[in-house]
């Protein structure tokens, strides 16, 4: 009987939850007939994750879209569907990437997106894409400010305040014009009260990318974004993951290895492909504040607006060096 109430409950929160979603007028309800038209039958994967699978998809209207389709049916994956989808029925950002529908037909849980050509950042870095054509420190830095100015979104110009949880880099996607969007609200957190410092919750992210803080108080802080973030910069700024196991040891974790070349000016660790290309103040400023960024003592670390402040510097000095050098 126990089991039978227990999972009563959870129907009855899915069915409320999916009500709720369809009386949302921003995020259109699709059938599961018109997704297997749209994807001709889920036929062109764009990527698998641990999270599912992502298919290119064709509106009626001819518009293009990614169509993720969730592999977690458990609770905890209905709570993170339901999560991304509220989440982004509500906000509209030019750095965050817009959700056009979603489909729960059939105990499916898929999420339509906008479709995004340029791949993620990660792929940049280290897919494919990153053996044709490095990015440029110029490129490097404008994505770096597009995903800041998304972050800034989350944290400040909405209420209530969202804290995204799950920064990296696999998660900042490009269009054709390589203008960067912040993607997956599947584990954001939304801060209800106004003066709330924290949300006390599980621990929940990626490796490499999580906040010491709040791994071992299990209080998330909009602090939690940055230090992702600054994890993002590092990537950014020597061209390799939060974790390698190529290497000797002691260069394992990139926070670690980074962080006291950075502090004390030594710029042989910025990625070659960057070698003679950039203007050394617009890479100070940038490492100096990837480096605050991630302090072990949230309570150090800059804000995201702080960073974002950072960044259109070090991104208007590189301009200004590119067009002193004619480059």
């Amino acid at each position: 009987m126990l089991y039978v109430k227990k999972r009563r409950t959870e129907v009855t929160y899915m069915e409320r939850a999916m009500s709720d979603m369809r009386n949302w007028n921003s995020a259109k309800v699709f059938s599961y007939k018109q997704i297997k038209l749209a994807t001709n039958n889920f036929k062109e994967l764009l990527g698998r994750g641990s999270f599912g699978s992502v298919y290119l998809g064709k509106l009626p209207n001819g518009k293009m879209v990614a169509v993720k389709v969730r592999f977690d049916k458990s609770q905890l994956g209905a709570d993170s569907f339901v999560n991304e989808v509220n989440l982004l029925s509500r906000i509209r950002h030019q750095n965050l990437v817009c959700l056009e529908g979603f489909c729960h037909e059939s105990k499916q849980q898929i999420l339509v997106y906008e479709y995004l050509p340029g791949g993620s950042l990660a792929d940049h870095l280290y897919g494919p894409k990153s053996k044709k054509v490095s990015l440029s420190w110029v490129r490097r830095l404008k994505i770096a400010v597009d995903a800041a100015k998304g972050l800034d979104y989350l944290h400040n110009g909405n209420e209530p305040r969202i804290i995204h949880r799950d920064v990296k880099c696999s998660n900042i996607l490009l269009d054709k014009e390589m203008n960067a969007k912040v993607c997956d609200f599947g584990l954001s957190k939304q801060v209800m009260q106004a003066d709330a410092t924290h949300v006390t919750t599980v621990v929940k992210g990626t490796a490499g990318y999580l906040d010491p803080e709040y791994y071992s108080t299990q209080q998330l802080t909009e602090k939690s974004d940055v230090y992702s973030f600054g994890v993002v910069l590092l990537e950014l700024i020597c061209g390799r993951e939060p974790l390698s196991h190529s290497g000797t040891p002691d260069s394992f974790n990139l926070v670690l290895w980074a962080k006291p070349y950075l502090q004390a000016g030594a710029y042989e660790i910025v990625d070659e492909h960057l070698e003679g290309t950039f203007d050394v103040q617009s890479m100070r400023k940038t490492a100096l504040v990837a480096v605050r960024s991630v302090e072990r003592d949230a309570s150090q670390r800059p804000t995201i607006a702080e960073v974002l402040a950072e960044l259109k510097e070090a991104f208007s000095i590189q301009i200004s060096y590119l067009q002193s050098h004619d480059i």
